[in-house]
C-alpha cells in the first residue's frame, strides 16, 4: 500500500512540475493578445476587442472607438538600432500619411530592453490620427509596438496603454 502511494504522490509531483512551465501569469483585468507563435506575452485589457485575423497581435477599444495597439516582431537581415529602424519606417509613412509631424522621441524599454519611443500625427486620407511606436532591437528581430487614436482619443486611453505596455514580456 505504501508503494502505491508513494508512486501516486510522485506522478502527482511530475504532472504538478510538468504544468508550471505551461502557466502564464496574466494581469489581473489584462487578457492575453498574443499566441504559441510569437515569443513574447502581449496583455490588453479584458473590455477591448483582440484580433489577430491580420497576423499581428492586435487589440481595439470598441467599434465606435476604433484606438488600438498592435506588438509585431520582424526578423532582421543585420543588426539594427531602433533610430536606424525608425529612419527606414519613416520614408515609407511619407507615402502613406500626410501632414506628418516631426516626432517625440525618447528613450523607453520593453520588459527591461531598451527601446526608443516615437510620437507623432498624421492624416490618412481626411482622418487626423496620433501614434506611438516603440522599436525594440532584441537580438536579431525588431519588435514594434503600435498604439493609434484619434488625437481626441490619444490621451484618454494613455494611461491603459502605459498600463499594456509595462505588462509586456519576452519569453
Amino acid at each position: 500500500m505504501k508503494k502505491i502511494i508513494s508512486i501516486a504522490l510522485a506522478l502527482i509531483t511530475v504532472f504538478a512540475l510538468a504544468s508550471c512551465g505551461n502557466k502564464i501569469d496574466i494581469p489581473d483585468g489584462f487578457q492575453l493578445a498574443s499566441n504559441k507563435v510569437n515569443d513574447y506575452y502581449f496583455f490588453v485589457p479584458t473590455n477591448w476587442t483582440v484580433d489577430m485575423s491580420t497576423g499581428v497581435s492586435s487589440a481595439y477599444f470598441s467599434e465606435t472607438d476604433k484606438t488600438n495597439v498592435s506588438m509585431a516582431s520582424y526578423k532582421l537581415s543585420e543588426a539594427m538600432s531602433a533610430d536606424a529602424y525608425w529612419e527606414k519606417t519613416k520614408s515609407e509613412y511619407t507615402t502613406l500619411f500626410t501632414e506628418m509631424s516631426e516626432p517625440e522621441v525618447k528613450t523607453t524599454a520593453l520588459d527591461s530592453v531598451e527601446a526608443k519611443q516615437y510620437t507623432f500625427t498624421g492624416k490618412a486620407g481626411t482622418h487626423a490620427l496620433k501614434i506611438m511606436q516603440i522599436f525594440c532591437p532584441k537580438g536579431d528581430t525588431m519588435y514594434v509596438f503600435t498604439y493609434t487614436a484619434t488625437p481626441e482619443k490619444f490621451e484618454e486611453h494613455h494611461e491603459k496603454v502605459a498600463l499594456i505596455i509595462s505588462n509586456f514580456r519576452f519569453m
